[in-house]
């Protein structure tokens, strides 16, 4: 063994003497020991190897990704490092064995919680020290900063993938299916989707297909996404194809969904019924709000009183597959994967609500106004009279004069836009968007109730005063 300095062992030995007595066991003075400060040992210094880049190596989360290297000053007779640990700039602890190996899972995610998962060489310094022990002595050691080039263990993601497979005869050229996250930072959001209209590829019983990178089209396979294990994906072609089965014939659409880092992949069957629902603080959690989809493209439409957060669901009886708010994105997105509430941006209120389960989108229009307007009222059809929303009732209502026993209409915000509420129809069976008028068979004083819900459930009540 390689000797210190005459004067070096001297300091060393001194260390060991006063740090404990010889009593104390090795992980006794450990503990003591590492409740005083480090002492730094001339010529024994810790040093960068250079880059480290994770994607090279095999991470995991055994200690075996070489992060430093020490000086080869050897210790006095007696003497082992026990083991040794990077301390960050940040307080950050990364355990290490006293020939400088660190895991490379913990590194790469330390190095992701600070920078992200994008590959690229990132700098972050640390302090190493080491822990000494000898006859049950032990001593604290600072072998130094250091400065860390690290790139952190991250898939090289595509800006997009295409479906290529039975559902485009295999044509890795085609375009038609696009899996994206609608070109964000990929390594923000990870989140890749797709949307498969059944229609259009026939209605099949089952499809197979892999994903071609955007650099891959006309021909080159080697950069395919492939199935791997149950729900899992592999990179490079590493796979078979992936396969949906037992699709069933009411499904109008297949959502993909593939977060490129946990390398994982699902799918949901879409099959559009009549009516989703609204359910929030409104109704206590308990009452359910239908919306309606008249043309069974996945956009249905309500008009309610909000006064807080809401969801949507498919089911009147149950949370079965409900949507919300998807974390961390923009609002008016939807999923069904770890969802968020829906909120309002612009407080308590009357609202038309349009929820597009074939995009997943949401937003909302707040109603201020409602006006009951036509040719019983005078034949004003700009202003009418004023509606009140009766909080109570769920119901907006006014007191007005019939000029004529003739027809009205109710319009939202004071204009014809459908987005506003524009309901025509006839009293039992009111339609936003109708270009029907609605007949009216009195005329004299009279009091309107009318009760927007959505299409095939509004309505409205006329009593004479």
């Amino acid at each position: 063994m390689k000797k210190l300095s005459i004067y070096m062992m001297l300091a060393v030995a001194g260390l060991f003497m006063t740090a404990c007595g010889p009593e104390d066991n090795e992980f006794a003075g450990l503990k003591k020991a590492e409740a005083d400060a480090a002492v730094a040992v001339p010529g024994f210094t810790a040093s960068q190897i250079g880059l480290i880049d994770l994607n090279t190596v095999e991470v995991s989360a055994e200690q075996d990704v070489q992060a430093f290297s020490v000086s080869e000053t050897a210790l006095p007779e007696g003497v082992e490092l026990s083991k040794a640990e990077i301390v960050f700039e940040d307080g950050t602890v990364l355990p290490a064995t006293t020939d400088g190996k660190v895991s490379g899972e913990a590194l790469s995610s330390y190095i992701a919680s600070i920078f992200g998962l994008r590959p690229e060489a990132r700098s972050v310094t640390g302090t190493v020290y080491f822990y000494a022990v000898q006859n049950g002595g032990a001593v604290k050691i600072d072998a130094g900063a250091v400065t860390f080039q690290v790139v952190p263990k991250a898939p090289v993601i595509a800006s997009a993938y295409y479906l290529t497979g039975t559902i485009n005869g295999w044509d890795n050229s085609n375009t038609d299916f696009e899996l994206s996250n609608d070109g964000d930072d990929p390594y923000a959001n990870p989140t890749f989707t797709c949307t498969i209209e059944t229609a259009k590829i026939g209605n099949p019983e089952s499809i197979e297909f892999k994903a071609t990178p955007i650099d891959g089209l006309g021909g080159d396979w080697s950069g395919c996404l492939a199935a791997g294990d149950e729900g899992k994906f592999n990179y490079n072609n590493d796979g078979g194809n992936f396969k949906i089965e037992g699709i069933a014939a009411n499904t109008v659409m297949i959502r993909l969904t593939f977060n490129m880092l946990d390398q994982t992949w699902s799918y949901t069957e879409v099959a559009f019924n009549d009516y989703i629902y609204e359910i929030g603080n409104e109704g206590g959690w308990t009452t359910s709000h239908p919306l309606y989809g008249a043309n069974s493209d996945g956009k249905y439409q309500g008009f309610y009183y909000l006064n807080g957060e809401f969801k949507f669901k498919p089911n009147e009886d149950n949370w079965d597959g409900d949507w919300g708010q998807t974390p961390d994105q923009p609002t008016g997105n939807l999923t069904a994967d770890g969802e968020w509430n829906c909120w309002l941006d612009n407080g308590e209120g009357f609202y038309c609500i349009n929820v597009d389960i074939a995009a997943m989108t949401w937003s909302l229009t707040k109603i201020n106004s409602v006006f009951v307007v036509g040719s019983a009222v005078n034949n004003d059809w700009d202003t009418g009279v004023e509606m009140t929303f009766n909080t109570e009732k769920q119901c907006w209502e006014c007191d007005a004069t019939f000029t004529e026993a003739g027809v009205i209409k109710f319009k939202g915000n004071g204009t014809w836009d459908n987005a506003d509420g524009n309901w025509g129809g006839t009293m039992d069976n009111i339609i936003n968007g109708s270009n029907d008028n609605i007949p009216v068979d009195m005329a004299g004083d009279v009091h309107i109730e009318f009760y927007p819900s959505c299409d095939t459930k509004s309505y409205c009540t006329i009593t004479a005063k």
